[in-house]
């Protein structure tokens, strides 16, 4: 960080100020830009603060809180909808759903289970040449 005054003196800031501030913001559900702005630092800045071995895991598990969140608040949507509203409901409960599987996947991702694609007409050609082989080795006249 030799030549980046600006970082510097955002890590600075960072550190000065409290862990539970920061923490508190990334609950809420705030983006990274609101929190940088509020702050007053720079992205780059707090994704490396957050990212250094003091606050290693700290942004995951404040974001895997706001999902535990948005789930929480996108149920008391879906209960207290009319039927005038049911598309803007359906679209801020999708949002929220959407969010909670990028921020907590282990908890609120759909696909759980790894794919798995396997290729069965090379299966099939491969098979093929071994019959092939096997009867043209049956064929051939023996002494």
């Amino acid at each position: 960080m030799a030549g980046r005054p600006k970082r510097k003196a955002d890590m600075a800031t960072l550190d000065l100020m409290p862990r539970e501030h920061i923490v508190s913001m990334l609950e809420a559900g705030q983006p990274i830009a609101r929190i940088c702005y509020a702050l007053g630092v720079g992205r780059v800045a707090l994704e490396e603060w957050l990212n250094s071995p003091d606050n290693e895991g700290l942004a995951s598990r404040a974001r895997a809180k706001a999902a535990d969140d948005m789930v929480a608040e996108s149920i008391l949507i879906a209960d207290e909808t009319d039927v005038e509203e049911v598309q803007k409901a359906r679209l801020r409960v999708q949002t929220r759903q959407w969010v909670a599987e990028r921020w907590n996947p282990a908890a609120y991702a759909q696909n759980k289970m790894p794919s798995v694609q396997v290729n069965l007409s090379g299966m099939r050609l491969d098979a093929l040449r071994r019959i092939e082989v096997v009867e043209d080795i049956s064929t051939e006249k023996l002494p």
